[in-house]
Order: structure tokens, then C-alpha cells, then sequence
């Protein structure tokens, strides 16, 4: 029994020492990309052409290809875009392709944790677009994927290995993406111009601290100056005891309650225009 425990002990021993890290035969590589307000990644292994012939051979034409080695690549994208033509919402997808003669068919597909081909599922696709398969100006060992060409609204997303190269257009609304991000700040700022006024409104109501109330309400109006806001800045004043401004500031709420034809607060900064 002893001699059997010693037996497993240097068995674990032995394949925990052999476990050591050596360089990948095709390493491992990402490229990521901003385009406008976009982010672009792609995530692949990069074999490389080691003296062999690849199209034709190692790779065979008119054939489905993982596009890597060890997994299937994976390309990125943070917003919605246009792949060639082809609407792709924002995701992850794994990226399949047939390469042909003159020609290759570059397919996304939703599964994007895919080890190779055996698992590939053409339903899933969402993307499959044909685009030239051409000699490339330089011979590259490792194989390579790409963002080039970068300007604010498009992209394109460049393959080479050995003396081949594609490149597939991509083009996003980032001027449509820019709109979004504009609302969403104004959004944004009316939501903090209005919590400081609920808050002054809020000491007024309860009578609680009224250099608190003054201070919120000021807040408010520095953000953006409505007329509801300026009323209760004019209030806030007038509870610190500051008539003056608070009238100032009663008077000008009137203006703009006129100018926004909104009664109900015209008719309450004359009560409180008149009450000053």
C-alpha cells in the first residue's frame, strides 16, 4: 500500500514538473479599434506560413475555414454596423470564411466561442458577404487581422497571411451615435438641475433649513435657468429674508412664465410679487 502512495506521489510530481510554458506554435493576438464612438476588437491565434504553401493547400479553397488556428476568431463590436453592406447588431461573433480563387466569402456568426468547424451552424449566421481575394503588396509570415483606413464613421477590417489578403468594409452611424449621447447628457443635466430643486422645494415645503433651501435652489439655476426653478429661488430668497433679490428673482420667473404661457406660475409669482 505504502509503495503504491509513493508510486502516485512521483507520478503527480513528474507531470506537475513537465507542466511547464513554452512558447505557442500560433500565439495568441487581439486588435482593437475605436471608429468615432465605436469599439472594435478582434481576437484570434496567428499561425504562421513556416515555408508551407497555405491557399490551395494547407487551406483548401471552396472549403469552410475557422480563419485561425486553435479557435475560430472572434471579432467585436460595441455599437450596431454596417459589415458591407449588411446590418450587424452590437456583439461578439465568431468569424468563418470560404476562401475561392479570386474571391472570399466572410461570414459572422453568432456563436462566437467556437473551437473550429465542427460545431458550425450556418442558421447562425448574420452576417455572410463576398468581397476580393487578392495577392497582397508583402508577404506576411504570421497571420494578421486588422483595422485600417480608420476615419469617424468607417473602417476596414483587413485579413493577410502569406501572399493573400482581404478586406471588408465597416461603416458606422456615428453621427446618429453622437445625437444619442447628446440626449442622454441633457437627460443627464435636467435630471441634476431638477433634484436640486425638488430638494430646495422640499426644505421650503417643511420648513426646514433655509440657507439649505437657498444654496439648492441656486445650484439649480447655475445648471439651467427655467421659470419653475427661478420661482423657487425667488421663494428661497425670500425665506432667508433677501426681498430684494427675491422680487429680482420673482420678476424675472414672471417673464418667463409669460414667455412659456404657462398660467399657472404667472399667476403665482404675482401673488408672491405682490406679497414682496
Amino acid at each position: 500500500m505504502k509503495k503504491s502512495v509513493l508510486l502516485v506521489a512521483f507520478a503527480l510530481a513528474t507531470v506537475a514538473s513537465s507542466a511547464q510554458e513554452f512558447p505557442a506554435p500560433s500565439p495568441k493576438a487581439k486588435n482593437y479599434q475605436m471608429v468615432g464612438l465605436t469599439e472594435m476588437e478582434v481576437e484570434y491565434s496567428r499561425p504562421g506560413v513556416k515555408g508551407r504553401d497555405i491557399f490551395g493547400d494547407l487551406v483548401p479553397l471552396d472549403k469552410l475555414w475557422r480563419t485561425g488556428a486553435n479557435r475560430a476568431t472572434k471579432v467585436s463590436f460595441s455599437n450596431d454596423v454596417m459589415f458591407a453592406g449588411t446590418s450587424v447588431e452590437a456583439g461578439t461573433y465568431a468569424v468563418f470564411t470560404i476562401p475561392m480563387k479570386d474571391k472570399i466569402k466572410v461570414m459572422l456568426n453568432s456563436n462566437a466561442n467556437q473551437g473550429g468547424t465542427g460545431n458550425y451552424d450556418e442558421s447562425l449566421n448574420v452576417a455572410a458577404v463576398e468581397v476580393p481575394f487578392m495577392k497582397s503588396p508583402i508577404v506576411v509570415e504570421r497571420m494578421s487581422f486588422s483595422f485600417e483606413n480608420i476615419e469617424d464613421s468607417k473602417a476596414d477590417f483587413v485579413f493577410m497571411w502569406s501572399d493573400m489578403m482581404f478586406s471588408v468594409p465597416i461603416t458606422v452611424d456615428t453621427d446618429a451615435q453622437v445625437i444619442v449621447a447628446m440626449e442622454d447628457k441633457m437627460k443627464e443635466i435636467n435630471g441634476v438641475y431638477g433634484f436640486y430643486e425638488d430638494a430646495a422645494s422640499y426644505y421650503l415645503k417643511n420648513d426646514r433649513d433655509t440657507v439649505k433651501a437657498l444654496e439648492m435652489a441656486k445650484k439649480s439655476v447655475e445648471v439651467k435657468e427655467v421659470f419653475w426653478n427661478m420661482h423657487t429661488l425667488a421663494k428661497a430668497y425670500h425665506a432667508n429674508g433677501d426681498n430684494k433679490k427675491a422680487k429680482e428673482t420673482a420678476m424675472k420667473s414672471l417673464e418667463m412664465s409669460k414667455e412659456a404661457e404657462y398660467e399657472p406660475y404667472i399667476k403665482m409669482n404675482e401673488k408672491l410679487i405682490s406679497e414682496l
